[in-house]
């Protein structure tokens, strides 16, 4: 082989290389509006059936661990959704974080000893905060 073959040889090898390294390392394409929308919505539904849950479970006969277990699935809910709402309507989404502070707290703070019909209406009405705001994040992604 001559040396001008051998560097040409060299040359496409480095270009093929360099393209092999640009494409694999690309990073992938940003979601259009549209697609961050979808996501946020499919994750207010979820976080709103987490919530409805919730609500049902307090029951008479619910104990304050099983309480505190449903909670949790809304705590998972609610990550799933923050993830999602990242680039969607800001002022919505820290509407949502508030409410969703307060209703955790509430959870939270239930004492042990407690009776599941002393602390059911102000549950209720925590996690009837946090679906107003989840409402009002619905419409601004146009679910």
């Amino acid at each position: 082989m001559s040396k001008t073959s051998c560097r040409r040889f060299a040359g496409g090898i480095t270009l093929a290389v360099a393209i092999a390294l640009l494409t694999g390392c690309s990073t992938p394409a940003a979601n259009t509006p549209q697609e961050n929308e979808s996501q946020v919505c499919a994750a207010t539904k979820a976080y709103a059936s987490a919530l409805t849950s919730f609500k049902d479970s307090l029951t008479p006969t619910s104990t304050v661990d099983q309480v505190k277990e449903a909670r949790e699935q809304v705590a998972k809910a609610h990550e799933d959704l923050m993830k999602a709402s990242e680039a969607v309507a800001k002022d919505r989404v820290d509407a949502v974080q508030e409410a969703e502070k307060k209703f955790a707290a509430a959870v939270r703070d239930i004492p042990d000893d407690a009776t599941l019909a002393q602390v059911r209406a102000s549950l209720r009405d925590d996690a009837a905060n946090v679906q107003a705001a989840l409402s009002d994040l619905g419409t601004a992604a146009k679910c």
